[in-house]
């Protein structure tokens, strides 16, 4: 290869990258047009290109370093501002755009909240009557022992420093697990919402039929405070966590039974910020229930006592709806928070 001529050839692309990179590194990265950005991402790629051809055709060492220079210099900036972009949109999500997209779509969280509601008084209603139907609604492993025997068992093990969770690695391990559990149902909650909502109504109905089948046993045996304690803390976040799934799968519903000649791929890009943002929003929320459920749920007495479990879970619900309904938030500009 001729260095010459390639260095005259490849030597004013070089300087425009570093030019570029001299007024981001002074007013950063907004400073640039569009079209600017596009040239520096593209300069970026071809000098990248430029350092690889020195480095194998030449023994140019002046050259390879100056380059080699120009590039750390160009990754640096754009990695980086990949990264600060990540995490402001992010944050944005969860600080604005997750709130006020709820409180958009209220008429379809207050939808969702009545269905798993309604599951809930019927799991509780059907239990009731006849404990044996609760194995329609709860897998095995919790019939295995009455609530009285689990209880007496759990807080056994917590006396005598057994505890479930031995050590951090444990909880790790666990909180993922409950996390792959919860996004699982997430999921299916919002994906059957193409199947003009029905599958969603039956996910959400089933799920609080769960629960509601599940809080009869323990009530009917005198259990209810170590229920609320274990299953309050996470399910604080948790729960509304499926419910705003549910939301999102509703939303895909109304927007394939609207009226009109608009396309529905066009009516679900239409939709697509909100659902974005709640699905983000749902899905950090989970992360930190998982972790609660993996941990801080799985502690008894004597080591915590079971109302400071329900306080911290009281507090946690609080919380939330303070977040989701009550903080000032700014909307996207398309969005109307009423």
């Amino acid at each position: 290869m001729d260095l010459n001529s390639f260095l005259r050839q490849r030597r004013p692309r070089w300087q425009r990258l570093s030019e570029l990179l001299d007024r981001v590194d002074n007013k950063g990265l907004q400073d640039l047009r569009p079209g600017e950005a596009d040239e520096l991402f593209s300069l970026y790629r071809l000098t990248s290109s430029d350092l690889n051809l020195v480095q194998t055709k030449t023994a140019s060492a002046g050259v390879v370093d100056y380059l080699e220079g120009l590039v750390a210099r160009a990754y640096a900036q754009l990695a980086g501002s990949n990264r600060a972009g990540f995490f402001r949109s992010w944050w944005m999500i969860l600080r604005h755009y997750f709130p006020a997209a709820i409180r958009t779509e209220w008429r379809v969280v207050l939808l969702s909240t009545i269905t798993m509601v309604a599951g809930v008084v019927c799991g509780m209603a059907a239990t009731w009557g006849n404990p044996n139907n609760a194995e329609i609604f709860l897998p095995p492993e919790h019939l295995a022992q009455t609530p009285r025997e689990r209880v007496t068992a759990l807080e056994q093990m917590e006396r005598e420093g057994h505890t479930r969770i031995g050590s951090a690695d444990e909880n790790v391990a666990f909180a993922v697990y409950l996390f792959n559990n919860n996004i699982r149902v997430g999921v299916m909650a919002f994906a059957l919402g193409l199947t003009f909502g029905v599958g969603t109504i039956v996910v959400l109905f089933f799920n609080g039929a769960m629960l509601g089948s599940l809080m009869v046993l323990y009530l009917a045996d005198s259990e209810a405070k170590f229920f609320f304690a274990w299953i309050g803390p996470h399910g604080s976040l948790e729960l509304p966590c499926t419910i705003i799934a549910g939301a999102a799968g509703l939303m895909l519903a109304v927007q394939q039974l609207k009226q009109g000649d608009q396309p529905l791929l066009a009516k679900f890009r239409a939709i697509r910020p909100r659902l974005v943002d709640i699905l983000v929003g749902e899905s950090t929320l989970l992360v930190i229930a998982g972790c609660i459920e993996g941990g801080f749920s799985q502690i008894n007495e004597p080591t915590i006592n079971y109302w400071i479990k329900i306080a911290v879970a009281v507090v946690l619900f609080t919380a939330l709806i303070i977040y989701l309904f009550v903080m000032p938030v700014k909307a996207r500009a398309d969005d109307d928070v009423s």
